[in-house]
């Protein structure tokens, strides 16, 4: 795995990427993946602890200057937002994603399937194990459904979050795409 984004070697796939935002209490987490044919390979790692915002930035904006980054799915949540608005201004590779339950449950959902199909290669790192097993899914009393993780002296699940963010399924919001059929049901 590369350490800096000058390290990862040229991409035989595309290359995408999910930033988790954190600064005090958690983490800002980096995760660079490579995707051929559906399976996800990760290419790059980077923790962020006490990092100022604009030194995130910088680092943020010099991956998506050197390599060929197809999409970098930012959190766009509470301290993420202006990170997020500086970067989509910039770069048009730049997806805000909010951190609401029905995005968090997608993001899980996608990456659980990666893995259940064991189209997701990742590092044999101790703390990105247990990070993924924290993550819990439960049902509040409103009925809906929340996927989060218990706070430790580590973070929130931060480097999961990253991960889950890169390696998401992308939907268009367009209608269906080439070679989907739409159905409307009645009655």
């Amino acid at each position: 795995m590369a350490q800096d984004a000058s390290d990862v070697p040229v991409p035989q796939g595309r290359l995408v990427a999910g930033f988790d935002v954190g600064r005090t209490r958690d983490r800002s987490e980096l995760a660079v993946f490579e995707e051929v044919e559906g399976r996800f390979t990760c290419r790059m790692l980077r923790s962020f602890e006490g990092v100022p915002f604009a030194e995130q930035e910088t680092h943020l904006r010099r991956l998506l200057s050197v390599l060929p980054v197809a999409r970098l799915s930012v959190d766009k949540s509470g301290i993420g937002m202006n990170l997020a608005e500086n970067l989509a201004r910039d770069f048009p590779q730049v997806v805000e994603e909010s951190f609401t339950n029905e995005a968090k449950e997608r993001w899980a959902t996608d990456f659980k399937i990666l893995l259940q199909r064991r189209d997701v290669t990742l590092p044999r790192q101790r703390e990105l194990v247990g990070q993924i097993h924290s993550i819990k899914r439960r049902v509040l009393p409103s009925g809906k459904v929340s996927f989060d993780a218990e706070r430790t002296n580590r973070g929130h699940a931060d480097k999961f979050w990253a991960v889950a963010l890169a390696c998401q399924k992308e939907r268009t919001t367009g209608g269906p795409r080439i070679g989907e059929i739409g159905v409307r049901v009645i009655g």
